[in-house]
């Protein structure tokens, strides 16, 4: 009888231990769910679109697309589908990829979600974050699908010194009417109470800060073929800090390395530059069309062999392919246009209108040869 009664407190004990066993599993299921997706990368996660590639994705996030692949255990050659969540490295800038949020003083998670119409736990996994990461004053976060974008901003007012104001044009950009009447973005944003998101349309009337230049006329400039082979990606970095104080002036089209690189018009090539060390364009044209403009084309890999400064080339011609030389960190085309042979101007509006990339057949070559897709 003692043997037997033993048995059953045994038996009692294992129940027990299961029921306990199962709770815990149900616990640590919910305390999942509220966490949602989580990256370790320590960057936010991303909700893949139609159209998106992993080049498209890193260009906008302004990171090396090899560090994007690095973050999702991943190859270039690995299908994207919609709704996929990917993870972004950690520094990612997600203002060129979701709706953003800059975190205040005082703010959490929860009250950001009350802010915008969400849950915790989706303003988290839009982040890759569980509820018990912390978040700091500064930080940029990504807002879920369907977040009020315009309860999240609060209806700031305007701050900062007006100093006159500026009519926007068909083509303009915040960034772009910031670099042309030499201000920072930012104290353009803050004068007109706006985020770099809010869509500028021609006939809006923007406040100017104090001290700005009055901003000339955008260019009118209308490319004949796309500069690179598709498929690509890139966003407006336009006067965005690099290295060595200089300031970004052009725009980076990020596409696979031996893409072909096309002239945009019809024109004569003025410059070549070689891959050297020290130099940041690495392998380099410089096109000038028969109408005056000029186009620069940085970090080729070769050049294509029949080409010589002097050379004449008709619009979609292949210059070259897409290279890391000189100060890169991943294959890109750098694209500048400057009107009548003059500054640069943002390329991002233009570049933009004629559709970025050429994402068909090859353009037909002198001859009336169509070359294959890639070299």
């Amino acid at each position: 009888m003692l043997v037997g009664a033993e048995l059953r407190r045994i038996a009692a004990l294992i129940v027990m231990c299961a029921v306990a066993t199962v709770a815990a599993v149900a616990d640590d299921s919910s305390t999942t769910s509220a966490a949602g997706f989580s990256c370790s990368s320590g960057g936010p996660a991303y909700e893949v679109r139609s159209g998106d590639s992993w080049y498209g994705i890193a260009g906008r996030a302004d990171v090396n697309p090899s560090a994007l692949l690095k973050a999702n255990d991943a190859a270039v050659t690995d299908v994207l589908v919609v709704g996929d969540r990917l993870c972004l490295p950690s520094g990612a800038d997600v203002t060129g990829i979701c709706t953003s949020y800059t975190v205040r003083a005082g703010d959490s998670w929860g009250s950001i979600s009350t802010r915008v119409g969400s849950s915790p736990g989706a303003v988290a996994a839009a982040n890759g974050a569980g509820l018990d990461r912390t978040i700091h004053p500064g930080d940029v976060i990504c807002l879920p699908s369907g977040a009020s974008a315009t309860a999240a901003s609060g209806g700031s007012a305007p701050s900062g010194e007006a100093g006159g104001s500026y009519t926007v044009v068909r083509g303009d950009s915040w960034s772009a009417i910031a670099w042309r009447a030499d201000v920072s973005m930012r104290s353009l944003l803050n004068v007109n109470g706006a985020n770099a998101r809010d869509v500028l349309l021609p006939g809006d009337v923007l406040s100017l800060p104090a001290g700005a230049k009055q901003p000339a006329a955008a260019p009118r400039v209308v490319l004949q073929a796309a500069p690179t082979q598709g498929p690509c990606g890139y966003r407006d970095t336009w006067g965005d800090a690099r290295s060595q104080g200089r300031r970004h002036a052009g725009v980076d089209i990020f596409s696979g390395a031996g893409n072909y690189v096309y002239a945009v018009a019809d024109g004569k090539l003025s410059g070549r530059s070689w891959d050297g060390a020290g130099g940041n364009s690495g392998n380099a044209w410089m096109l000038t069309a028969d109408d005056g403009n000029k186009y620069f084309y940085a970090h080729l890999s070769d050049f294509a062999p029949q080409l010589r400064v002097g050379s004449r080339v008709r619009a979609g011609q292949i210059l070259g392919w897409v290279g890391d030389t000189g100060n890169a960190s991943a294959s890109h085309l750098h694209f500048e246009i400057r009107p009548g042979g003059g500054s640069p101007v943002n390329p991002y509006p233009i570049l933009r209108a004629q559709g970025g990339c050429n994402n068909g057949r090859p353009y037909t070559q002198p001859g009336g040869w169509v070359p294959d897709r890639t070299r």
